[in-house]
């Protein structure tokens, strides 16, 4: 896997060689004594590179990606104690038949980065995780948080060249996935941060593979949302600063709007409203402080951005990517570093 592209971006990654294999064994992460809050924020520490977070058993926990080679895969953030454990992953003995020949994953190698959730009843979530692990692909796997365990019952290998960012499902069975960067291109970080097109969206569905997503070519494809009737998808032009609505089904108008930071995860919020979340950039190679973050309300009818918070970035916690509310709390990813942060909502 040729991570120079992304680490060519200035927002270093951290990403080791090697790590332990902490995925058979599920062990409690404790909050270290330097997890002190910082301005607004307050963490949830030891973790690793929780890029996207969202809610499952009704808001109880949070499932969080790692990217990072050979980290835990998955984590559940326990938003009542405020403290998180590593998921224990297995093999589902019985897989889905949607995913038939895809095989399984190393566990102890996959990389996590966007995720989507589908609840189900009895407490069992169905989790797509995209992954940089040993193969570009989605992952999916059957959650129960309850347990603190996770089968993986399947997966979709990206078409060649892909590197995946994140993953919406659809009604069916299928989903959508960006193409942030093309793998077989070193410099193509660089058409990103130059606002060229290099992306775009797939839709994938058991019966017939991959497609294009007609109007979603576009700089750096990041984060993505499914409207709830299926007809729409929001999606993220991280080069240029804009969030693009784009009609699934060949009718409707596509609109877009910018804002002043890189969008990079979109998530609904309780209002019916999208979280925008991303960075402010220093110019590559300048020196300076750690990166801020902002996050904004995109009305997803109106297309009209409200602006919501925006943070300064601190040396334990910058590049905010991912919101969730859950009750009065927001709470917020990074795809870097030892911890998540959540404060009020504004």
């Amino acid at each position: 896997m040729n991570w120079s592209g992304i680490a060519a971006l200035g927002l270093t990654l951290a990403l080791p060689l090697a790590m332990p294999n902490p995925v058979l064994a599920q062990r409690a992460l404790k909050s270290a004594p330097a997890c002190a809050a910082e301005g607004d924020l307050q963490f949830v520490c030891n973790l690793a590179n929780v890029e996207d977070i969202l809610p499952v058993a009704g808001g109880r926990w949070l499932v969080g990606s790692s990217l990072k080679p050979g980290s835990v895969g998955l984590y559940l953030i326990d938003t009542a104690a405020k403290t998180a454990r590593s998921v224990n992953l297995s093999i589902a003995a019985k897989t889905d038949p949607a995913y038939a020949g895809c095989a399984a994953p190393d566990l102890a190698g996959l990389s996590t980065h966007g995720l989507d959730v589908i609840p189900e009843t009895g407490g069992v979530s169905t989790v797509y995780a995209v992954n940089h692990g040993t193969r570009e692909s989605v992952e999916v796997f059957r959650l129960h948080a309850a347990r603190g365990s996770a089968e993986w019952i399947g997966c979709v290998v990206l078409p060649e060249g892909a590197m995946g960012n994140a993953v919406a499902a659809l009604p069916g069975g299928g989903f959508l996935v960006t193409k942030w960067l093309d793998t077989r291109n070193r410099q193509d970080i660089g058409n990103v941060l130059a606002g060229r097109v290099n992306g775009l969206v797939y839709k994938w569905q058991p019966q017939g593979g991959f497609s294009v997503v007609p109007g979603t070519q576009l700089s750096g494809d990041n984060g993505i949302l499914v409207s709830p009737d299926g007809k729409w998808a929001f999606v993220n032009a991280w080069g240029t600063k804009e969030i693009y609505r784009v009609a699934l089904f060949g009718y409707g108008e596509s609109k877009s709007v910018r804002v002043d930071f890189h969008p990079d995860n979109l998530r609904w919020a309780p209002d019916g409203t999208i979280f925008v979340t991303g960075q402010y950039l220093r110019p590559f190679g300048t020196p300076g402080p750690s990166l801020g973050w902002a996050t904004a309300r995109l009305n997803p009818r109106t297309m009209a951005i409200t602006p919501l918070i925006s943070e300064p970035g601190y040396a334990q916690f910058d590049s905010g990517t991912s919101s969730v509310q859950l009750g009065k709390t927001l709470w917020i990813g990074t795809y870097h570093g030892d911890r998540i942060a959540y404060r009020s909502m504004p």
